[in-house]
């Protein structure tokens, strides 16, 4: 790039992500309510939240240092490093070909949660996002844009923001994939075809924010043991054998249960009530055991072959193999629990409602709630048996426990059948450039 300083930000991440679109399975919501305590869990530092309603909170740890270089030479902490090279917005992708207003009504909806913070609050779990002052000119002027202005919004992001392409420790390129809210079809009671339930939230369920530094920003799910550790929750298989019964947490009954197992997935769900009316429901939480997903578990087993993992391959599987539900789904221990939202939309980590097609999911280790980003991927053309360019510009509002690393979205394409067709088979390389206000003064040395 011409004229590039790097910006070496050197945070922790772990772990991966099998199947694309598990996002709700291995989700890495906050939770609102009071703020996180600070406290030891297992010999480490930790923000502790303990049975609060769902939705997010964030900074419960003091924000990690980011160590910054003048050269493209850095050192990683746990294998993970985020670089961050200045760019001009002549270096993103079709840039001009965007309908950038699209993107201001996202953005607003990510002001309002940062208009709540003290001016002195760091945003994010590192230095470099800076804190809710350094953002809030550029709130206040988007906030004046004229409403569907296309050529408006592109001056403004160009005059308020620079972008910053991001890169790991392999390069620019990383993985792009999607997700969407599942549909399904359901009851407030248990009857008929309705049998398959999916939970609320236990009330003896918590949450904690890692604040050591090799697990910085990460989040562990279960419940307190009598020495006050956390330990993992119950099983899926535990739970679909019994081990919540009797204490009225099947939140609502579905009438199919890989519709129940694709709403675990994507961690929301627009539920058509057998009395007609709809049902939107939320991640709320889950028990902390270790995802698989269940694409993996058939291509293992040799019920799949390669290139069939897709939500439209492993729905067909389990359509033809209706007696083998409850044997494969119950290999992957991890369960998701949910709440009932009076929003209509599906709601990220950040807490707001996510907009089809302009928000995404990143790792929050390496990028802040808020940032705008602008992606360069390809995705399938919903209908067709291809693909084209993608290239469009998303805030980050959600995270998933899957997401992980300095370069990883996951694009959120909304509720509609497009989106679910897009999201069932999308996944592959991309890159994306962070724009930070210019008011930030990106660091040069250590801070």
């Amino acid at each position: 790039m011409r004229g590039a300083f790097v910006a070496a930000i050197l945070v922790a991440g772990c772990g991966n992500k099998e199947v694309a679109r598990s996002h709700g399975e291995s989700f890495d919501s906050g939770l609102a309510g009071a703020r996180p305590a600070l406290r030891t869990i297992g010999g480490v530092d930790a923000a502790v939240a303990e049975v609060t309603p769902p939705a997010a909170v964030d900074g419960g740890c003091a924000p990690a240092e980011a160590a910054v270089e003048t050269g493209a030479a850095t050192t990683p902490v746990n294998g993970e490093t985020l670089t961050l090279r200045a760019a001009t917005f002549a270096d993103l992708p079709a840039w001009a070909d965007d309908r950038h207003a699209e993107a201001i009504p996202s953005f607003l909806r990510s002001c309002a949660v940062l208009a709540k913070l003290d001016d002195d609050a760091d945003i994010a779990a590192v230095h470099y996002a800076g804190r809710a002052r350094d953002w809030r000119p550029a709130c206040a002027a988007a906030a004046k844009l004229p409403e569907g202005d296309d050529a408006a919004a592109r001056a403004f992001f160009e005059a308020d923001f620079a972008p910053y392409q991001a890169a790991g420790r392999d390069g620019p390129d990383g993985k792009m994939t999607s997700y969407n809210v599942q549909a399904a079809r359901g009851s407030r009671t248990r009857g008929g075809a309705y049998q398959h339930p999916i939970y609320a939230r236990p009330p003896e369920l918590v949450s904690i924010e890692h604040c050591d530094e090799g697990r910085r920003g990460k989040r562990s799910w279960g419940r307190l043991d009598d020495d006050g550790e956390l330990v993992p929750y119950f099983t899926r298989a535990e739970i679909r054998q019994g081990a919540l019964d009797g204490r009225g947490l099947e939140l609502l009954w579905l009438d199919d249960p890989i519709d129940a197992l694709f709403m675990h997935i994507e961690g929301s769900g627009k539920v058509t009530l057998d009395d007609g009316t709809l049902q939107w429901v939320e991640f709320a939480g889950k028990n902390g055991r270790g995802y698989k997903g269940v694409g993996k578990l058939l291509r293992e087993s040799g019920e799949l072959e390669k290139g069939e993992g897709t939500m439209q391959g492993i729905r067909a599987w389990f359509v033809a193999h209706p007696e083998r539900t409850d044997e494969i789904i119950d290999q992957n221990a991890s369960m998701v629990f949910f709440a009932l939202s009076e929003r209509p939309g599906a709601v990220g980590s950040q807490g707001v409602i996510l907009t089809p097609r302009r928000s995404i999911a990143i790792d929050r280790s390496f990028v802040a709630h808020g940032t705008p980003i602008w992606v360069d991927t390809r995705a399938p053309v919903a209908g067709e048996a291809r693909e084209q360019p993608w290239r469009h510009l998303l805030i980050a509002q959600d995270t998933g426990g899957g997401i992980l690393g300095p370069v990883r979205g996951d694009l959120y394409m909304g509720d509609d059948a497009d989106a679910a067709e897009i999201s069932g088979r999308m996944g592959g390389a991309g890159r994306y450039w962070l724009l930070l206000p210019r008011a930030l003064a990106v660091p040069t040395t250590a801070n």
